[in-house]
């Protein structure tokens, strides 16, 4: 009898115990999808991939109220390069690490660092720039939410621009002739240098200087190695163009609306983790790239003197200004903008060749 009783309270006992181990709830799945143009090769995309989705996911661990079903449709799988704004926009995707580069007719005062050139090397002085002065200038946020996403982070995706190209490069004069393939708000960097200028895209880049649609173009480190852009274009001239390229990571508002509290904080506030995740694959993906290049491909690699680094940025229309005087007649504080940026630059003391708020 005592044996029976025995085994019904054992079992009532592991039925409790069971019971209690179990959570009180399963947590709520939500679904976002994220999309790019671009691979994981591209930092902007591999941070996010392989730094964002982590940091988030072990966040909302900690409630256990909440997970996410990622859908990450990067490589092109529903928007091509370039088409990443338009996807988010109409919601075809909910989120996307957008180049600021190709939309600066419609968030025009992230144009600045491109209209600046030769000032500074560091990406994460160019991103905790314009985040600084978004407090300052609501206009940056403001062009975003027209077109109906809200941004989350900032990074800068560059490090520093160089030449590469298929023939030997060591100074300003080797450009003449060549045609130049560039992201279109860096073409005006070769004003003057007897370059045709040819707009293009990370994407398209290989195949395009392995093809000959353009014998040079302005490229990075990290880059070089990830795309192997030195096969086909074994020379490099470093003539100290800086960083300048701004990727903005946005979230559709629909989307963003109906998202739990919770998990709206920690998609905003993982943000930065996808900067600093962007950043560091960034820089050191720079050098071990140009290492790669010049240990594979034999990449031969210049520097400009400082000397003819001036002279080029001195040469220049007077890109900045010419700027913000047509977006000042937009309705735009672009001269405002433009001081407070320089400004930034030069407290920070970075190497600034010319003073493009004041010349």
């Amino acid at each position: 009898m005592s044996s029976k009783y025995g085994r019904f309270a054992g079992a009532a006992m592991l039925s409790a115990s069971v019971l209690l181990a179990q959570p009180a709830f399963a947590a709520e799945t939500i679904t976002l999808t994220f999309v790019s143009g671009f691979p994981p090769a591209a930092t902007f995309v591999g941070a996010f991939v392989n730094g964002y989705v982590m940091a988030a996911d072990e966040a909302l661990a900690k409630s256990g109220k909440y997970r996410i079903q990622w859908n990450l449709a990067h490589s092109g799988q529903i928007a091509k390069p370039r088409g990443e704004l338009e996807a988010v926009q109409q919601q075809l995707g909910d989120m996307a690490s957008i180049p600021t580069a190709f939309h600066l007719d419609r968030v025009p005062l992230h144009k600045v660092p491109y209209a600046t050139p030769f000032t500074t090397s560091s990406p994460e002085q160019v991103g905790s720039t314009i985040l600084a002065l978004a407090k300052d200038f609501p206009e940056l946020n403001k062009a975003w939410t027209t077109l109906n996403q809200r941004e989350l982070g900032l990074t800068a995706n560059v490090d520093n621009y160089v030449l590469i190209s298929k023939s030997s490069l060591k100074t300003l004069g080797d450009l003449r002739g060549k045609k130049v393939g560039a992201a279109g708000p860096n073409l005006p960097w070769l004003s003057g240098t007897g370059a045709a200028g040819v707009s293009t895209n990370l994407a398209d880049a290989y195949n395009s200087l392995n093809t000959g649609i353009y014998d040079a173009m302005i490229a990075w480190g990290q880059a070089m190695g990830g795309f192997k852009l030195c096969e086909p274009a074994p020379y490099a001239l470093d003539a100290g163009l800086g960083a300048a390229s701004l990727h903005s990571l946005k979230i559709n508002n629909q989307t963003w609306e109906k998202l739990p509290a919770e998990v709206r904080d920690i998609l905003a506030a993982k943000a930065m983790t996808w900067s600093d995740a962007q950043i560091k694959l960034l820089v050191d993906g720079g050098k071990s790239g140009i290492e790669l290049c010049k240990k594979d491909y034999k990449l031969v690699y210049s520097e400009m003197d400082a000397a003819e680094r001036k002279k080029w940025a001195m040469s220049l229309p007077p890109l900045a200004l010419d700027w913000a005087k047509d977006a000042d007649a937009a309705g735009l504080p672009s001269k405002r903008f433009l001081t407070a940026y320089m400004d930034s630059m030069r407290a920070a003391k970075q190497p600034v060749a010319r003073h493009w708020d004041r010349e």
